[in-house]
Order: structure tokens, then sequence, then C-alpha cells
């Protein structure tokens, strides 16, 4: 066991005899990750909304959530890939959920630059700048969206033209 699954297994109280007991396991397990995503869901929301409700003390505690939310984020799937679970292997990673969460995300990293960057206040301009930000914003997600699904349809075809050549071969 390495340094680093032997402290995790510390951390999470892996070897308490709890554990020993399959279903309770189990059960304990599924309530974890609810209480871990719902955590993760939490600090996204926060840090999305701090820096524009309080300022630049809110820009700074975002960016402090969002580098723990991320370390958090980074340690879990570190230790999957210790234990030889690869989440990449067979989760869909572009679904609405995660979406929603890139969009968090992007939502509180935008609002601490613009509170970190700019001493004054960035975000006095008139309606016709703002909505020309929203505009452009709005039009480079649908873009994007575009982009994304037509590089889906082009590799779901490639897969099906692939498994018609192996039923062919067969």
């Amino acid at each position: 066991m390495t340094v680093f699954v032997k402290t995790a297994r510390f951390i999470g109280d892996l070897d308490d005899e709890f554990y020993r007991d399959e279903r309770q396991r189990d059960v304990w397990n599924e309530a974890s990750a609810v209480g871990f995503q719902l955590s993760l869901w939490i600090a996204l929301v926060a840090a999305a909304l701090l820096p524009w409700l309080a300022g630049r003390p809110g820009a700074w505690t975002a960016l402090g959530i969002l580098v723990a939310w991320f370390v958090v984020s980074i340690v879990t799937q570190l230790y999957a890939r210790q234990r030889d679970v690869d989440l990449y292997a067979t989760a869909k990673l572009w679904r609405p959920r995660s979406a929603a969460a890139a969009a968090l995300y992007l939502v509180g990293v935008a609002g601490i630059f613009l509170r970190l960057r700019y001493e004054s206040h960035p975000f006095e301009n008139d309606a016709a700048t703002w909505a020309g930000r929203v505009v452009g914003a709005a039009v480079a997600i649908v873009l994007a969206g575009l982009v994304l699904a037509w590089s889906r349809r082009r590799t779901q075809r490639r897969l099906d033209a692939e498994e018609a050549l192996d039923a062919l071969e067969d």
C-alpha cells in the first residue's frame, strides 16, 4: 500500500469495524457519495455567488472555496485510480449536471477575476454593454454545444461503421 492510500485510509477511518459488514459499508458509501456531491454543489454555488454579492472579500473567499473544491476532487480521483478504478472509463462526463457545474464554476471564476482585477467597480457599465456581454456569452455557449453535438454524432457514426465492419467480418 502506498503512503497516499495509507493516509487516505486513515483519514477515512476505513479500517474501522464498521466497514466489515458489506451491506452497512455499501449503504454508508452511497450516503457518503451523496454528502460529498452535496458539499461540492454547495461549494460551487457559494463560489459563484460570493464575488458578485460580497465584493472583493467575497472574491477571495470564493477563490479559497474553489481551490479546496479542486483539491478534494483531485484527491478523490487519485484515490480511486490508486485502487484501479478509473472514473473516465465508464462515466458519461458531459451530462446536464456536468454542464451546470461547469457553468457555476465559470460564473465564479469570472466574478473572482473581475472583482480582483479591477480596484474600482468593474460592473458600472451601461445596459448595452451588459447586453452585449450576455449575447456574446450565449452565442459562445450555443456554438460550443453545436460543436460538441457534431463531434459526438461523428464519433457515433464512426463507431457504428466499425461495428458494421466487424459484423460483416464475422
